[in-house]
């Protein structure tokens, strides 16, 4: 969809490689997730700070060249919709006081796309001096907000409405994350011409989770490393590589969890 940067000649990580690098380190973080109790080591989990940053950027990389942001889209909100339902049916089916199934990247990931494209249709209606694109695109970077208001609301009125509105619905209260990393996201796209910009917006967001007292999540930073390496290009395509994640992602969380149950 849009022109390839000229990559450094220290940029030796291809697209497909950078995930690749992101899911291993994932299993890592969830693999102390599921199993502290049993001695898993909290160097694991500290591994984990870096992915969410990797799966950001490539989020970004993505909707930059993907042929079909709807379908893109759509893809992040049925995993969405998939996790809120399965997670909360395993819960039920085999309860576990130790583990609290919280996870959901796709929600996050949504909503970080959404961003992009409602930024993407803000900065075309300023410049073409379209009001109407203007209006609609302002509406839009508030309603994921009210929306988050409306979930707060639905505790005091119905708690069953407030689970399903939860679980349809990404909000910045619910995603992993938060307005934070949904952030992070739109300036990786924002300044997706300069590395070095990217990067610094990175450790930005990773200095403000050090000051802000959100535990080991300032290691995040360390992301910067793997991201400087990306030199643009895909790698292999193929419907493996296009739908891998989606499937791993739940499945390898969902296996690891009922391990753990039968282990208790």
């Amino acid at each position: 969809m849009g022109e390839k940067l000229q990559a450094k000649s220290y940029q030796c990580l291809n697209s497909n490689v950078l995930k690749l690098i992101g899911i291993i380190l994932m299993v890592f973080d969830h693999l102390h997730q599921m199993f502290y109790m049993f001695g898993a080591p909290m160097w694991f989990t500290m591994l984990g700070r870096v992915v969410a940053p990797i799966f950001l950027f490539m989020a970004s990389e993505g909707f930059y060249y993907t042929k079909n942001r709807k379908k893109y889209m759509l893809r992040l909100l049925i995993g969405f919709w998939f996790m809120g339902i399965a997670s909360m049916a395993i819960q039920k089916q085999f309860p576990l006081e130790d583990v609290m199934l919280m996870n959901s990247i796709f929600g996050t990931l949504f909503l970080c796309v959404y961003y992009m494209w409602i930024v993407d249709s803000l900065r075309n209606g300023i410049k073409q001096r379209k009001a109407m694109q203007i209006v609609l695109s302002i509406l839009g970077l508030i309603i994921p907000f009210a929306l988050g208001l409306l979930l707060f609301a639905l505790i005091n009125i119905n708690i069953t409405l407030f689970q399903i509105f939860m679980i349809l619905v990404p909000t910045f209260v619910t995603v992993e994350g938060g307005f934070v990393f949904i952030l992070l996201a739109v300036a990786f796209y924002l300044l997706r011409k300069n590395r070095w910009l990217q990067v610094l917006a990175l450790e930005i967001v990773a200095v403000y989770s050090f000051f802000a007292g959100n535990g080991i999540q300032w290691i995040m930073g360390f992301a910067a490393i793997p991201i400087l390496l990306y030199n643009q290009k895909p790698g292999k395509k193929s419907t493996f590589h296009k739908y891998f994640f989606y499937l791993f992602y739940p499945a390898h969380i969902y296996l690891f969890y009922l391990i753990s149950y039968y282990l208790h």
